[in-house]
């Protein structure tokens, strides 16, 4: 499944997704207990996942010292052959008699009995427990969704209810975007109302006494945000995108217009479209807040 999973694929897109989609999934899962144990101390974290999967997560929102498990091979330097291999685990047990502490389940316990001043076993009962849960909260830092936001844990309930849920998702799709193209937006909000679509709308989008333009900046590189700010807004408000497909850029119920990451000539091209069209949207997988300071469009 490893070498399913991975061959071939790029490292940049690893660590993309384990910066935009899985934190959501860990803090779901992560355990109040623990982290209440790791508060403040100098940890290292021995872990059966991938190193690369759950490293950002581990030093950004828990603080940890280090990180070790399991390692993809990668060929030409950037890509995955999809096997798996282990480094060393001596190294990284030696590395816990300097924490003091060690937070195992019964399975490894033994483990870490030579190698931890103090030790917190998580039974497999507790960790499945609501109570054991951290509350959102709680959460050490906040959870800001991107990519990531519509992702689920892939359990096997989950994933045949979704592989269940596709023969019916496509023709859905396809007449929700048919629908969306022919009928004006007051019509076409009420049939994507019928169809299970529910909008929730603050404020009317105007910006007071700005003449302009107004940026509508997105949390999602794609376009589902600007055809949701179309619908919420009741007019077209074109869209400024970088790598997105032509055929999603065909698509699109709104004028798009490529970016070319020049500052300056991407800069003008915003501001020309503030002045013509009065608004435009902008979306960005990584940090949108940054992005638009980086073309500080005035």
């Amino acid at each position: 499944m490893a070498f399913v999973t991975f061959c071939g694929l790029r490292t940049g897109d690893l660590r993309l997704i384990a910066r935009t989609v899985l934190p959501k999934i860990f803090l779901e899962n992560l355990h109040l207990h623990a982290c209440e144990v790791l508060k403040g101390r100098r940890a290292v974290v021995l872990t059966t996942l991938l190193r690369l999967m759950v490293e950002g997560f581990l030093k950004k929102y828990l603080e940890v010292g280090e990180v070790v498990g399991a390692e993809l091979q990668v060929v030409k330097g950037c890509y995955f052959t999809g096997v798996i291999f282990w480094p060393d685990k001596q190294r990284a047990l030696r590395d816990m008699v300097k924490a003091g502490v060690a937070i195992v389940n019964l399975s490894n316990v033994h483990h870490h009995q030579l190698s931890a001043k103090k030790i917190y076993v998580v039974r497999e009962e507790e960790s499945r427990s609501e109570s054991s849960k951290m509350p959102r909260n709680k959460y050490p830092k906040p959870l800001v969704f991107h990519d990531g936001r519509l992702a689920f844990l892939p359990t096997p309930c989950e994933m045949m209810a979704f592989f269940m849920w596709i023969p019916v998702a496509i023709p859905l799709a396809v007449f929700r975007i048919a629908m969306g193209i022919v009928f004006p937006y007051k019509i076409s909000i009420f049939i994507a109302a019928i169809t299970g679509i529910r909008f929730r709308r603050a404020g009317d989008g105007k910006a007071n006494g700005e003449k302009k333009g107004v940026v509508y900046v997105c949390t999602h590189r794609t376009l589902l945000d600007p055809v949701m700010l179309c619908s919420a807004l009741e007019r077209t408000v074109p869209a400024v995108t970088y790598s997105l497909s032509r055929v999603s850029e065909a698509l699109a119920p709104m004028r798009t217009v490529r970016l070319t990451r020049d500052r300056g000539r991407d800069a003008a091209t915003m501001r020309r479209l503030l002045a013509v069209e009065g608004g435009l949207a902008f979306g960005s997988s990584s940090d949108p807040s940054r992005e638009v300071k980086f073309y500080a469009v005035d």
